[in-house]
């Protein structure tokens, strides 16, 4: 088994090695805006009810309540998103250079709402059922002993309370560059090549899902739960997701 160490030094160095200012996004993930702005809709929903919020169009996408964690936040601007729409947001990051650089941010920005903590997966550092909303974007798959760590994060999700989470699908440019470590019934263990193109990111390993089925299957404790796939070609590479999203 590849040791998780590995992922982490790539993403320390990954972040260390980008221009001195903030690192990623300035601005809150689109698809993250979109399911918090409809959770409360449902999750699998037909076309009546998603469109028959008259009335609540605000409300329901604002005024939430209580804590939401973060896992591989990156940039801070999810958490500032999720401030924004009112819960008491908590970031872990396996990179340091990740979490130095993000509160940098946020005093620049002067939130005090939004605390950041070092993460060495899997143990997630919180208590039972403690968080309302977790989620993690490119991130989780990252934490190669991926069932344990889904366990995680049921432990810390409150009774109803919902997650989301993105992975590559089969059909992401990527995968084209990957060595096979190990391979599983649910997902195999890879590493990105040496012929990938993005050069810092070259021998991290990942947890490969083998299909939706498996996705369905790894987040089989749900009690409600969505799959949803997004794919662009604006970027010189094939960008293939799946998003999946549920409640506990």
């Amino acid at each position: 088994m590849v040791n998780q160490n590995k992922a982490t030094k790539v993403w320390n160095s990954y972040y260390k090695s980008m221009e001195d200012g903030p690192v990623g996004n300035l601005y809150p993930s689109e698809p993250l805006i979109r399911v918090v702005s409809t959770i409360r809709k449902g999750i699998n929903v037909d076309d009546k009810l998603y469109f028959g919020d008259e009335g609540k169009e605000n409300t329901n996408r604002t005024n939430f309540f209580g804590d939401a964690l973060e896992l591989g936040f990156g940039h801070v601007s999810n958490l500032l998103m999720m401030d924004e729409k009112g819960f008491k947001p908590f970031g872990l990051e396996v990179s340091e250079e990740s979490i130095k650089r993000g509160n940098d941010r946020l005093k620049l920005l002067n939130k005090k709402n939004i605390e950041l903590s070092l993460w060495e997966p899997t143990k997630i550092p919180f208590s039972d059922q403690q968080f309302g909303f977790i989620y993690g974007l490119q991130c989780i798959y990252y934490c190669l002993d991926l069932e344990s760590v889904i366990n995680e994060i049921f432990r810390v999700l409150k009774p109803g309370g919902y997650f989301y989470f993105s992975f590559f699908s089969d059909k992401h440019h990527y995968f084209r560059y990957i060595n096979t470590i190990n391979e599983g019934k649910l997902f195999d263990i890879v590493e990105w090549n040496d012929n990938h193109p993005s050069l810092r990111i070259r021998k991290a390993p990942l947890a490969k899902i083998k299909n939706k089925d498996s996705l369905y299957k790894l987040f089989g404790k749900a009690s409600e739960l969505r799959i949803f796939t997004e794919e662009t070609d604006f970027s010189p590479v094939f960008n293939s997701w799946w998003h999946i999203y549920g409640k506990k």
